[in-house]
């Protein structure tokens, strides 16, 4: 399955420093991270997309721990995919995960394997690694590459509103106690700085938002129960210019059009799911 690894020059792999640098500390919580109702909707799609033998070959972009630890099909043979040497030291999990699992190191827009050979690919999150929609692009494109004629792709999708979400609300919504997980309101206050540019958001300009209006987090600390992880990964984004894209839901329809076919597009039920949407899409012949 595995073949060379060829290096593009002109890929922006700007971001990798980040990615390393997260990987020891690595503590990410629902919904950033899929949760319980998540897991069960990729467990569902696995086995629904395995062939008549039971088998399962299995791509997972990155290295989740929840989903490459899910209750895979038996005899399913998985790869993981990620660029960042730290994530596949620190964040990969070396138990519960089906036999024989890799864990490999590569760019999504350029997957180290062969034509045709992979029944079922999962992700959680990707596109919004990218600082443009070209990076998804060049991704379904590799993704359509790799999976054979009938074979499922399962991503969930950080997706911004099409109602434009508005800094300021959010914050009043934060010190009122109505948003009480601050990792998710990193990822909205984002969104809410993206708006339509067309180059994502700058993670820095999320944290100078932020530290202006909190330039003390200490003194709402305990009122709001934030916790020490979830300010440090706030923190983290103040040394950082990469940058972020959320798509709209028009622009995850238009990203899968070239390649696949959109069979669902689901709706979590848990806080702010409308921004989670998981996409089941069957690669196009």
């Amino acid at each position: 399955m595995l073949a060379c690894v060829h290096v593009n020059p002109s890929f922006d792999r700007s971001a990798l420093p980040y990615w390393d640098a997260r990987a020891a500390g690595w503590n990410i919580a629902p919904p950033l991270a899929p949760g319980a109702e998540d897991v069960r909707f990729y467990e569902e799609c696995a086995s629904r997309t395995r062939d008549a033998t039971g088998a399962l070959d299995a791509l997972l972009l990155g290295v989740t721990a929840p989903i490459a630890a899910m209750g895979w099909p038996a005899g399913t043979r998985l790869v993981a995919l990620d660029w960042s040497a730290g994530m596949l030291r620190n964040v990969w999990p070396r138990e519960r995960v089906p036999h024989g699992a890799r864990a490999l190191r590569g760019d999504w827009r350029e997957i180290p394997l062969r034509d045709a050979c992979i029944d079922f690919a999962i992700g959680d999150g990707c596109y919004s690694t990218f600082a443009d929609l070209r990076g998804p692009g060049d991704m379904n494109r590799e993704i359509h590459r790799v999976i054979r004629p009938g074979g499922t792709f399962c991503l969930r999708c950080f997706r911004r509103p099409d109602i434009a979400l508005v800094a300021e609300a959010l914050f009043e919504d934060l010190f009122a106690g109505r948003i009480r997980n601050l990792d998710l309101f990193r990822w909205l206050l984002a969104m809410a700085l993206q708006g339509d540019d067309d180059r994502g958001v700058s993670l820095n300009r999320v944290w100078r938002a932020w530290h202006e209006r909190v330039p003390d987090p200490g003194a709402h600390q305990a009122r709001l129960a934030w916790s020490e992880a979830a300010l440090a990964n706030l923190e983290v984004w103040s040394r950082l210019e990469s940058r972020y894209y959320f798509a709209n839901l028009a622009e995850l329809r238009a990203l899968a059009a070239p390649h696949f076919e959109i069979e669902a597009c689901d709706v979590p039920r848990y806080e702010w799911g409308a921004q989670f949407p998981r996409l089941v899409m069957r690669r196009a012949r």
